[in-house]
């Protein structure tokens, strides 16, 4: 045979196997990766950061200068609500030579992509027969303005969204392939414990993430129980024990049970009159109750003709979505529009983010996503700017698009317009020059001489002001997210979420205030704040929070976090003086 002929009988026989790899992509798998494009694309038409993401930036330059967790520098108070979230940025700035706030918007688009991909790989797994799958829930997500604006924004968003998606996921591949009497087929033990480790992660993210920790952990004890109680005891185990870990450095490092953020919340107290405001927000802007009926509806049908595993799956995540949408209207909710119930609405929505259409209700219910997610995406949207401001809750994309008159504002610069930011950079100033300053109501003052800082800079919003400032710069926060002491001012009175124990002004000049620079209106006042700062109980806090970090200290620490983070006392000095210093707590 000639050579000419041995290539062509060697063509003719791989070419069958050729064409057999190649295969084209499946309308379904086509259907998918373009709804993965929309999100992604319209997540980044809305990309920008907020306020508060600019707290957690200033904490990750103060661990990358070696400062530790920190908001201000020598004063331990964990201002961050994500540890998993700051790590991450922490990370990423080692790595990757550029702007914080920019890895922010990358990393949170990235991440919520990918957390709707992955409840749609779960979702698909629940659908064991072969055939076209509508992604009906992830048109949901799609429909829902807020889900564009928070898939960035520099929080921890969506990387919970990626987490919830993620659960759903290696759920929907137990309840798939891990059967009892078939160990072939079933899930290995080092599978189960990482499945295990990754649901106990939920109160890292956040803690109010627990809720879903919770149930879809015991789902996962459902699913397995045929693996034993060795096993099952083992994944209990491997769910706890980093959230116990990160539990005992907090206790050790910031001498508290729970972020200094839930305690300036108060997240623990009931406040259901604003948090049924928070959710007639969401419902009125986007008729929310539409989707949510269809999406039970479908919820229902599939885990109706579900097996036992599936069904668990199918329910567990929705159950959780719940019970965590109670949890925030319990708490009031939030002063962001919308974002608390992001993740409740998720959940809803992953166990059918893919389906298929096997039934006229499921049919009509899909009809009616699809017809809600065109309006809302085209026309539903909540009031922008201050004039949007309902109810204490604003849509605050818009109102910093606003006030910046920049479309995407994202880094300190793009902010720069913004009469904080501003306020922030003349603190940095003062402080270059060696002028020691106490900033109160913008106004520059004689400092008091206790303090090491050179300048002391009263703020009621942290994040851009703080950030501006310089690392250099205490910044001192009238709310209390990031201030020891604030955070734990007894609640007065209900007021915007996030927003309800303002520190008052008597109190700052009381702690900062030099001699006789203290106007005469509240004098008396502030010399009652500087004597209660003196009292046993808030100097066991300023010890807890500033002396070094000896074993002794973190031990100490350790012991005294359960009474420090019930600590509350009066906003009013005289009356904080009194009990303080009378031993009442």
């Amino acid at each position: 045979m000639s050579g000419a002929s041995v290539i062509d009988a060697t063509r003719r026989r791989t070419a069958p196997a050729a064409r057999a790899v190649v295969r084209r992509p499946t309308a379904t798998t086509v259907v998918l990766v373009a709804t993965l494009a929309i999100a992604a694309l319209l997540g980044w038409s809305r990309r920008w950061n907020g306020d508060d993401a600019f707290i957690v930036f200033r904490v990750v330059e103060h661990i990358l200068d070696g400062h530790g967790a920190v908001y201000n520098i020598g004063e331990r108070v964990e201002a961050v609500t994500s540890p998993v979230w700051l790590a991450l940025l922490v990370v990423a700035r080692v790595v990757v030579p550029a702007p914080v706030e920019w890895l922010a918007v990358v990393m949170g688009l990235a991440f919520a992509v990918a957390g709707l991909g992955l409840a749609m790989i779960g979702a698909r797994r629940l659908e064991p027969r072969a055939g076209r799958l509508i992604p009906v829930g992830a048109l949901v997500w799609i429909g829902l303005s807020p889900a564009w604006d928070f898939a960035t924004s520099g929080l921890e968003t969506g990387l919970g969204t990626a987490w919830l998606g993620a659960c759903c996921a290696v759920l929907a591949r137990l309840a798939s392939t891990d059967l009892p009497g078939a160990p072939n087929t079933g899930a290995s033990r080092p599978r189960l414990i990482g499945a295990a480790v990754l649901i106990g992660l939920g109160p890292l993210l956040r803690p109010d993430f627990a809720v879903f920790s919770a149930v879809t952990g015991v789902a996962l004890l459902v699913i397995c129980r045929h693996h034993g109680r060795r096993t099952l005891v083992a994944l209990v185990i491997a769910a706890a024990a980093l959230p116990t870990v990160v539990e005992v450095l907090r206790m050790g490092y910031y001498a508290a049970l729970v972020p200094t953020t839930a305690i300036a919340k108060e997240a623990t107290q009931a406040n259901w009159a604003q948090g049924w405001l928070y959710v007639t927000d969401l419902a009125r802007t986007y008729a929310i109750v539409v989707p949510v009926a269809a999406l039970i509806a479908l919820v229902a049908s599939a885990a109706a003709r579900d097996d036992g595993r599936r069904r668990i799956v199918r329910v567990a995540l929705p159950l959780a979505g719940a019970l965590h949408a109670l949890a925030v209207v319990r708490g009031g909710g939030d002063f962001m529009h919308a974002r608390m119930l992001l993740p409740a609405l998720f959940a809803l929505l992953a166990p059918v983010a893919v389906l298929r259409v096997r039934s006229p209700v499921q049919a009509g219910a899909v009809a009616v996503v699809a017809c809600w997610a065109f309006v809302a995406a085209v026309a539903l949207r909540p009031p922008a700017g201050t004039a949007g401001v309902r109810d204490g809750i604003s849509d605050q994309r818009s109102f910093y698009v606003l006030a910046t008159d920049t479309q995407h504002p994202v880094t300190l610069d793009d902010f720069a317009g913004y009469a904080r930011v501003e306020h922030g950079r003349r603190a940095a100033r003062l402080a270059a020059a060696g002028r020691r300053s106490l900033i109160v109501d913008e106004g520059a003052h004689p400092l008091t001489d206790h303090t090491t800082a050179t300048v002391v800079y009263e703020a009621g919003a942290i994040g851009l002001p703080g950030m501006a400032a310089g690392r250099d710069v205490y910044v001192l926060d009238r709310l209390g997210l990031a201030d020891a002491y604030t955070a734990r001012l007894r609640l007065d009175e209900r007021r915007r979420p996030g927003h309800d124990k303002p520190l008052p002004l008597s109190w700052v000049w009381g702690r900062y205030g030099a001699d006789g620079a203290v106007p005469a209106d509240v004098r008396d006042a502030a010399a009652a704040a500087a004597e209660a700062m003196s009292c046993p109980p808030l100097r066991e806090l300023d010890a807890a929070i500033t002396q070094p970090l000896t074993p002794q200290r973190f031990v100490a620490n350790i012991a005294a976090a359960a009474s420090l983070t019930r600590l509350r006392f009066p906003s009013d000095p005289a009356a904080a003086a009194i009990e303080m210093c009378s031993g009442g707590r």
